[in-house]
């Protein structure tokens, strides 16, 4: 039997809120997942967070600690600033 390996979706869910700065941060984390090949379970592992978690970050959902946050940003080789808008 061969076991093909999994590879990330390109599909775009719905957002999970209204809020644009949480749809682009998503939007961005995302992005970057797909480009380096990630699926949403491996990028959740190494950052300690659920797979749920990710998804609901990557879809601009709020409720999510920033904690998570960072340490998904960090598994992804980015780093968050805040800059003068």
């Amino acid at each position: 039997m061969n076991k093909q390996q999994s590879v990330p979706r390109k599909k775009i869910g719905k957002p999970a809120s209204d809020d644009p700065v949480l749809q682009a941060l998503g939007g961005q984390l995302a992005e970057r997942r797909r480009e380096l090949g990630l699926l949403q379970q491996d990028v959740a592992n190494k950052a300690g967070v659920s797979r749920s978690t990710l998804h609901t970050l990557e879809h601009g959902g709020s409720g999510v600690r920033w904690e998570k946050v960072i340490a998904v940003a960090d598994v992804l080789g980015l780093r968050l600033e805040l800059a003068e808008g």
